[in-house]
């Protein structure tokens, strides 16, 4: 896969993808030139929204938990030396979207934050379609 190529040039460890358009969900291996990397990825029955998250061999062998929210909403657990990540794919509804749906969006996200224990961090990298103005 292209993707895997270049986060290979650019040494990325981990990658969180958005409007995958990927239907289903999954896991599966990628090979660049000379990194693997682990795909895990959240969609659903039509190709629309979708989300993924791209670890690093052997980075993804530290993997704990995955978590598919829905297909705008993903988390993977990772636990690098002593401390343990929560890694979030995000894509919330955008511009467009009824503002229920928005809210609705965000009010998930916030209660699904809430529940993590303060010990473990959390990263969000996603397309959060914030508009300003």
């Amino acid at each position: 896969i292209e993707i895997a190529e270049m986060l290979e040039r650019r040494r990325i460890d981990i990658c969180c993808l958005q409007e995958t358009r990927w239907k289903s969900n999954g896991v599966c291996h990628v090979n660049a030139d000379k990194e693997k990397y682990k795909l895990f990825w959240n969609g659903q029955k039509t190709a629309k929204n979708g989300v993924g998250i791209f670890v690093r061999e052997p980075l993804a062998q530290e993997v704990l938990d995955i978590k598919r929210i829905n297909s705008r909403l993903m988390w993977i657990k990772l636990r690098i030396e002593k401390q343990t990540m929560i890694i979030f794919s995000a894509y919330a509804p955008q511009t467009g979207e009824s503002e229920e749906m928005k809210n609705d969006s965000w009010t998930a996200f916030s209660d699904l934050i809430s529940t993590i224990p303060k010990s473990e961090t959390i990263l969000i990298g996603g397309d959060l379609n914030g508009h300003v103005g």
